[in-house]
């Protein structure tokens, strides 16, 4: 197998083992008023639009969340994160049944109820740093879990305060994520799903740094989960802005797949499907 290849890999959803044969898309969906990008925010009236725009085009899964992790943003309460997400998971749950769920969120009793609600993966930004039970709802539950970087003792408010630097930030980056797997395993949890966390608590350049040496964090065995998508290490890097950033996106999409990739979190399931194409024509070569 060429080192750029694609790896396959299995996941246990819902009880039903799920294949993944090529890179996988997973197409995003913000319950919440602020995200850094607009393209990406719905409601609760145009939730089942943009999930089935998200599908057609593409998308392998769907990543619903309701509360806003950008630098410096304001954490809502749980109710209100909570009152955005419910009716319009539970509606793209029920519509769409054969697509897996992820639920974005660092808050356990979120994570549980949107379990129940019909989601059927946790994706933690915090790492379980925030909130360490929403741990015992992955091991309950029996849910994949998107184990992401990201600055222990730290919130999206102030994550950015002491970021890592280009020459620390591959191995801390690594060392703490094999921390984070032993923990997971001492808690029966083995779906997991490695985000190097771009973006979050990390120097601009130091993202690029980690994203050039991401083929490393195959060492630790689980799947790589990438998300890149308009964030600010591309917007800030061009002097541009989110919605100006689709081109510079695909660019990177393209790298981080030929770099070991085997998930992209995205907003632009068409382009990144063109870019999927693309790696693997690569392959092949």
């Amino acid at each position: 197998m060429k080192d750029n290849a694609f790896r396959p890999f299995f996941l246990n959803i819902s009880g039903q083992l799920w294949h993944a044969k090529k890179p996988v898309i997973v197409g995003v969906i913000n319950l919440t008023p602020d995200s850094f990008y607009t393209g990406s925010i719905s409601n609760d009236k145009e939730i089942l639009n943009r999930a089935e725009s998200l599908i057609r085009d593409g998308s392998d899964w769907l990543d619903i969340g309701g509360c806003s992790t950008k630098p410096g943003s304001k954490i809502p309460d749980i109710n209100e994160e909570w009152n955005r997400l419910e009716s319009g998971l539970t509606r793209v749950a029920k519509e769409f049944p054969e697509i897996p769920i992820s639920i974005d969120t660092f808050r356990s009793k979120i994570a549980e109820m949107a379990i129940e609600s019909g989601a059927s993966i946790i994706n933690d930004i915090s790492g379980g740093t925030i909130d360490p039970k929403i741990l015992d709802i992955v091991s309950k539950y029996k849910t994949p879990y998107v184990l992401t970087h990201f600055p222990k003792g730290k919130t999206p408010e102030n994550m950015q305060d002491k970021a890592l630097g280009l020459e620390d930030v591959f191995p801390e980056v690594f060392k703490d994520l094999s921390y984070a797997l032993e923990r997971l395993r001492d808690k029966g949890i083995f779906d997991v799903l490695i985000d190097p966390g771009f973006g979050f608590g990390k120097e601009l350049e130091s993202n690029y740094r980690l994203l050039s040496n991401l083929n490393g964090f195959r060492e630790l065995g689980h799947p790589i989960y990438v998300g890149v998508s308009r964030k600010s290490m591309l917007w800030k890097l061009l002097g541009s802005k989110p919605e100006e950033t689709l081109s510079a996106t695909s660019a990177i999409h393209l790298y981080a797949l030929q770099k070991g990739a085997q998930i992209l979190r995205v907003h632009d399931p068409k382009e990144a499907k063109q870019v999927r194409l693309i790696s693997e024509t690569l392959n092949q070569r």
